[in-house]
């Protein structure tokens, strides 16, 4: 009888706020394909197209990115994972219709408008919101061990007011710093959930023995991070040599984590592949990173675009990818396309670090080739996907 009320109630809900997955992650990857197309043609001599970015192209560029399309991502993706952790729900129907209203009024907000308290406020509502709802159910059965994602997200909301209070002019311009910060929390967040779900999908996709985890080793993996993070927050400047200490040393313990993952494995599946690529891609932003604060000829942004192209951006690809599929009860196999589209991330990665570094001349160039390259890979993502999740479950099951 549950059953059948649940799924008669869960007819009544749109399917596409059925599960916080499915608005956010095609929101994010359409926003990912609009920011990344004003911010290239701002780049390919269209100098008119910052009239859509906040007052502030660089500003708007880094806040988006890191807010606006990581930051939909991960809520959607914390949001619908809090149901399968508690066997609570993560909030669907219209509760999840006024968040995902209130993060695209922001998107909207930031583009059209000028910095007001107002898109302040309604930028961090979003963020707030989703905090509650994801704390509810953890609270309820009392799952403290994942309580550990509100600290972060409140992290992020406080970051999301710095940001908002630097384009007000409220305090010191210092873009570089908090940026830096906030790709930190992400890339840390990526570090736990990327080392949670990676060696189980391998396992499970190549049919082999159970990848266990090393307590001491998963400390030492995620606890550098913490160190940058702290770091990056100071209002001391940190010696150079003791960040590159910290950003190398997270990057040998995560590279000795991820050689236990069976990567050699994953070369016929691209749904495990562009996990793996993606996690090296984090590795080898930190390594970089690192370098960079030790040796001038070193250019930090490199460092920081292997992190948020290949880290972030290639391991959200992914994950929409998967997750999508598989809480729509699909199979989980791509097509072609999303091979196309993963490539092009990737390719669209080494525009951006590599093809700098060997022709800078054409710098400008690159960023745009780097930019039509992404918007390739989240288009196919989109088209892809967009019947996926906007439509019912393929096997009849609420959610």
């Amino acid at each position: 009888m549950m059953q059948i009320i649940d799924r008669a109630q869960e007819e009544k809900i749109p399917p596409i706020f059925r599960l916080a997955f499915r608005p956010f992650f095609i929101g994010a990857a359409v926003y990912a394909v609009v920011s990344i197309a004003l911010w290239g043609l701002l780049w390919a001599g269209t100098p008119q197209i910052s009239q859509f970015m906040y007052s502030n192209p660089l500003w708007w560029h880094t806040h988006e990115m890191l807010f606006g399309f990581a930051g939909a991502v991960i809520v959607g993706f914390l949001l619908t994972a809090v149901q399968t952790w508690t066997g609570q729900t993560g909030g669907k129907g219209t509760k999840l219709a006024i968040l995902f209203s209130l993060w695209l009024i922001a998107r909207l907000g930031l583009m059209f408008a000028t910095p007001s308290y107002l898109w302040m406020v309604i930028d961090c509502a979003w963020i707030v919101m989703a905090m509650i709802f994801l704390a509810i159910p953890i609270i309820k059965v009392k799952q403290w061990r994942n309580m550990f994602f509100i600290p972060v997200l409140l992290m992020f909301t406080l970051l999301n007011i710095k940001y908002h209070l630097m384009v007000l002019k409220v305090i010191p311009f210092n873009l570089q710093a908090t940026a830096l910060a906030t790709l930190t929390i992400i890339a840390a967040v990526v570090l736990i959930v990327g080392g949670r779900v990676i060696p189980f999908f391998t396992s499970r996709a190549t049919q082999t023995a159970p990848i266990t985890r090393i307590p001491l080793l998963e400390y030492a993996a995620l606890i550098p991070i913490w160190i940058v993070l702290i770091f990056t927050l100071l209002p001391v400047t940190i010696a150079p040599s003791l960040l590159a200490a910290t950003y190398l040393i997270a990057a040998v313990t995560n590279l000795v984590r991820m050689c236990r993952w069976r990567s050699h494995k994953t070369l016929a599946i691209p749904l495990l592949w562009s996990l793996h690529g993606a996690y090296l891609s984090m590795i080898i932003g930190f390594a970089w990173l690192g370098g960079s604060y030790v040796n001038s000829t070193m250019s930090p942004t490199v460092g920081i675009h292997f992190i948020a192209i290949g880290g972030i951006g290639s391991m959200i690809l992914a994950m929409m990818a998967r997750v999508s599929l598989g809480h729509t009860g699909r199979k989980l196999q791509t097509g072609k396309w999303m091979v196309v589209a993963f490539i092009s991330l990737f390719a669209s990665l080494l525009a951006r670090t590599i093809l700098v570094l060997v022709i800078p001349v054409a710098v400008v160039n690159t960023y745009v080739i780097s930019a039509i390259l992404w918007i390739v890979a989240f288009i196919i993502f989109t088209v892809v996907y967009f019947p996926i999740l906007t439509q019912a479950r393929a096997d009849g099951h609420p959610g």
